[in-house]
């Protein structure tokens, strides 16, 4: 990552909250590239203390970055972040099975397509001291109206 990139807390960027946010930093490269950073902690949801993160969080960790790169781009103060969907993932792969401890990691979404109805496929990578760990393709929506869509899907 550049030395020159400025992090921000991701808290403000994304629609979680507590400790469901997993992306501790982000910072938005370029209009097409968020780079964003986190490390392996105990004392959330989902993690095993002793070995750490299970390597299907990774997912959650790609999705938040490209949530952070949705709020950063729409960011309004005292404004919530819209609540986005993660429809799948293809090509996920992870070279372990746990992150461990006190791992830190740099996570990177790119954006690979967008369409005015919120749709959007983002290519996601997960770096460990600089080599990749993990990778995977990400198709997201971003209705205008999360409630509204959801519950249009409803019989």
């Amino acid at each position: 990552m550049p030395a020159e990139a400025r992090y921000l807390t991701a808290a403000p960027f994304v629609p979680h909250g507590g400790d469901a946010v997993l992306v501790e930093e982000v910072c938005a490269v370029s209009a097409l590239v968020t780079r964003a950073r986190a490390s392996v902690r105990p004392g959330i949801p989902f993690a095993a203390d002793a070995r750490g993160w299970p390597a299907w969080l990774v997912l959650e960790l790609m999705a938040q970055v490209v949530a952070a790169s949705a709020g950063m781009r729409e960011y309004r103060p005292g404004v919530a972040p819209r609540l986005g969907l993660l429809l799948g993932a293809r090509s996920f792969r992870c070279d372990r099975e746990w992150l461990a401890p006190g791992t830190a990691l740099e996570l990177e979404a790119v954006e690979s397509t967008r369409d005015e109805f919120g749709m959007g496929v983002y290519d996601c990578a997960l770096r460990i001291g600089g080599t990749e760990a993990a990778s995977a393709s990400l198709s997201v929506y971003l209705p205008a109206d999360v409630d509204a869509y959801l519950g249009s899907l409803e019989p």
